[in-house]
Order: structure tokens, then sequence, then C-alpha cells
């Protein structure tokens, strides 16, 4: 997710999901494989737009075949609102997402695994298909900002 994507490794990541490398589709992999959060689609967008006249629904399309051909992790974040980040080759694709509730940013998180209660699941009978874990906090950052803020208050 760190990592800088270049148009070869897009074409290539597209080859390997069965997908055409098209100009567009390119660049819209690049501008979701090159960020280190997850990404809205004006974010998207705006990265695609600086290089390319791109239409609005082109982009919407895209990524939802990026999402079908499990290149893109969707995130669903209440009405309207999504968010996308590149999925891991040679994995279930499912990983964590961190929200930060003061200064709103969202972060992939590079935990391999979270403990789920598969038996648990098991005994409701259900059919899953996908799993989302979202967490919701406060980040580091604002945690350093909360702190200076807190060292600065007089004690009486």
């Amino acid at each position: 997710m760190n990592s800088r994507m270049t148009v070869k490794m897009a074409k290539d990541r597209l080859a390997k999901s069965g997908l055409e490398a098209t100009d567009h589709r390119v660049r819209v992999l690049m501008a979701v494989g090159n960020t280190t959060h997850p990404t809205t689609v004006p974010e998207i967008l705006e990265l695609v737009r600086v290089s390319r006249d791109i239409n609005r629904v082109t982009v919407y399309r895209i990524l939802d075949l990026l999402v079908e051909h499990a290149v893109l992790n969707r995130l669903g974040l209440g009405e309207k609102s999504q968010r996308f980040c590149l999925r891991e080759m040679d994995s279930p694709g499912e990983h964590p997402h961190f929200h930060c509730t003061r200064c709103d940013r969202y972060l992939c998180l590079d935990a391999p695994s979270l403990p789920i209660d598969r038996g648990a699941l098991a005994r409701l009978a259900l059919d899953i298909d996908h799993v989302e874990i979202h967490l919701e906090g406060i980040c580091p950052a604002c945690q350093g900002k909360e702190s200076l803020s807190d060292s600065g208050k007089e004690s009486d």
C-alpha cells in the first residue's frame, strides 16, 4: 500500500486479473494504488484528471470492475460514502481499516489476521462471502495533539 505503483505494475496487475489494460483503467488503478489510505472517488477523480480527461461515470464503472475482479477493496462507509484501496495479490483481500473519529482519516491496517470466532459463525448457518473489519478511535497523530493541549492546561 505504501510502495509506488508504476504503469508497468498496474498493467501487470490488470492482466493477472484477466482485464485489458486500457489507459483509463491503468490511471484509475495507479491513483488508488499510489495512496497510503483508502481513497474517495473525488480524490481519485482529482488524481486521474491531472494527467487525462476522464468522465466521472467512467471512473465509477472502472472502480466497480476492479472490485468485481478482486483488484480493489470497496469500503462501504454509510450512505453514499465509499472509499477504495488496493487489494493484496494472492490473499483473501480483506484487511482491517481504521477511522480516526477526530481527524476523519482512514487507514489500511497491516494486520494479517484478527481473531474471528468462525465456529460461532458456522452455528448461525451463514454463507459469508466477505468480511469487513472497520475499527474506530483516535489515531496516534490526534492523540499527540490531545496530550499537547492537555499539557498546556493549568491545574487547579
